[in-house]
């Protein structure tokens, strides 16, 4: 049984398609250490060199024994290697288990994809909370959902349940997963949105920018807004269908532009769906990956005493 106090500790550990965030909980949950590190353009092997270090730094400081290791990241998590990581270069060449092992030897390591994760934080003490069907919309780098039942999180056959940024567009597009595309990931995600951007503009844009600018009605960066909003109320509205959630949780990097879409939606679901969910934003906002796999952490500590 592990003893409850602040010697003893749960790294919690996100890696995004920009960004890692690692963080160090006490048996309690209480967080006791959070550190981000931008991870944009970096091979593999140098964020996991890095990403160590900060671990073994935040230990030192706050001189906690590790009982546990969480890690959340982009990917289908199917056996020891990662699959459908486009956007982090070399990540499906890395064990990440074996990695961590190294490090922290005898440490009890769960890893999860980072929707499940979040979805799985929401199911707990979010927005998916109660409720029998739900669905986690992730809308960051990348676009992905979580399905829940329950307290479940649905994960399929080969853990790729919800990787919906390889929806089709339309039924005559050539940009298909075996020609190298994920479609609705190319529009709908954020470094999709500033790739689009680049190519109207020949300017440079993060999505959390341009969904925070209004263009003036004629500019194609105005009908670029448009068509995302389209198209993701479209995908959107047969999701729901297919999976028939009480409520839809919206996080990832574009949660923080929320109201900006939200109407758009609801509408959508309300005239496509026909037993619309609630839309709501996700309780753990842009940081439900992470909250997600601490609180998956807590939960296997609590099972095993």
């Amino acid at each position: 049984m592990l003893e409850n106090n602040n010697k003893n500790g749960f790294l919690a550990i996100d890696f995004g398609g920009t960004k890692v965030i690692v963080a160090l909980l006490n048996l309690k949950g209480e967080w006791l250490a959070r550190e981000k590190k931008i991870i944009a353009h970096q091979d593999g092997r140098k964020i996991i060199t890095e990403t160590l270090k900060l671990c073994k730094k935040l230990v030192s400081e706050k001189q906690c024994t590790i009982s546990g290791i969480g890690i959340s990241t982009i990917g289908v998590v199917n056996g020891d290697y990662l699959k459908l990581v486009p956007t982090i270069k070399n990540w499906d060449q890395i064990n990440l288990r074996e990695s961590f092992e190294l490090q922290f030897p005898d440490v009890p390591i769960y890893i999860e994809n980072d929707v499940k994760a979040a979805a799985y934080g929401e199911i707990l003490n979010g927005a998916l909370k109660n409720t029998k069907n739900g669905l986690y919309l992730n809308l960051g780098t990348g676009v992905a959902v979580g399905l829940t039942y329950g307290k479940r999180v649905v994960k399929g056959s080969h853990g790729a349940a919800g990787e919906v940024g390889y929806l089709l567009n339309s039924i005559d597009s050539n940009t298909s997963f075996l020609n190298g595309h994920a479609p609705f990931e190319e529009v709908a995600g954020g470094q999709g949105i500033a790739r689009q951007i680049t190519q109207i503009t020949s300017v440079e844009m993060e999505a959390k920018e341009f969904w925070n600018k209004s263009f003036p009605e004629e500019s194609e960066l105005f009908q670029l807004q448009k068509h995302i909003l389209e198209l993701l109320s479209f995908q959107l509205s047969n999701l729901c269908v297919i999976w028939d959630p009480e409520v839809v949780a919206i996080g990832g990097g574009m949660e923080a532009q929320y109201t900006r879409f939200a109407n758009k939606l609801k509408s959508a679901l309300g005239d496509n769906v026909p037993f619309p969910p609630k839309l709501l934003p996700a309780y753990y906002k842009q940081d439900a990956s992470l909250n997600g796999i601490a609180q998956l952490l807590l939960s296997k500590a609590n099972t095993s005493k």
